[in-house]
């Protein structure tokens, strides 16, 4: 005669290897947040630079937004018609910032001109009231937009190089990027 035993049916064994491999995929995890480094800490920015997130106020942030995107519409604009657009016609054609509306009078107020630079053009804006927005200069020169700003009614140098710029106590505008811009 043949004995088969039989066990009885439950799952106290795969219980046991399920709770083992998640006590070993934590402790692995744990493992792994407490051996990895710190981050490096931020280096400070040059003088003659200011980070758009921190170093602008709120109408300087919406000034600085409106430029980037006017930059490529300029530069879209300049292709079609094989001219630099003059402030006027930005205006004409409702491009913030170079519209004078509610909205621009509430951040500054800024005249704008244009001025031929040695690689591309630049326009700049003199603001009306610089305790509001800085004067801002929007530089073009095929490569993309560089906008700087000065925290006063003031035009900048002629031609607007950087190091004129910034001997004249321009700052140009950065983004940087931190683990402080993911919160």
């Amino acid at each position: 005669m043949h004995r088969q035993i039989v066990r009885r049916a439950g799952a106290e064994r795969e219980t046991l290897w399920v709770l083992l491999a998640a006590g070993a995929i934590l402790g692995s995890a744990i493992l792994a947040v407490g051996l990895r480094a710190a981050p490096d800490a931020e280096a400070p920015l040059a003088t003659h630079l200011i980070d758009s997130r921190t170093g602008l106020t709120i109408a300087e942030q919406g000034l600085y937004a409106d430029l980037k995107a006017a930059g490529e519409e300029i530069a879209a604009m300049r292709k079609a018609v094989d001219r630099a657009p003059t402030p006027e016609a930005l205006a004409a054609e409702s491009l913030p910032p170079f519209a004078a509306d509610p909205s621009a009078a509430a951040r500054g107020g800024h005249a704008w001109t244009l001025a031929e630079t040695g690689q591309g053009i630049a326009y700049a804006g003199v603001s009306a009231a610089p305790e509001l927005a800085g004067s801002l200069l929007l530089r073009l020169d095929g490569h993309g937009a560089e906008i700087w700003l000065k925290r006063a009614a003031e035009t900048p140098p002629v031609p607007p190089e950087d190091a004129a710029l910034t001997a004249a106590g321009w700052k140009r505008i950065v983004s940087t990027f931190t683990a402080g811009v993911t919160r």
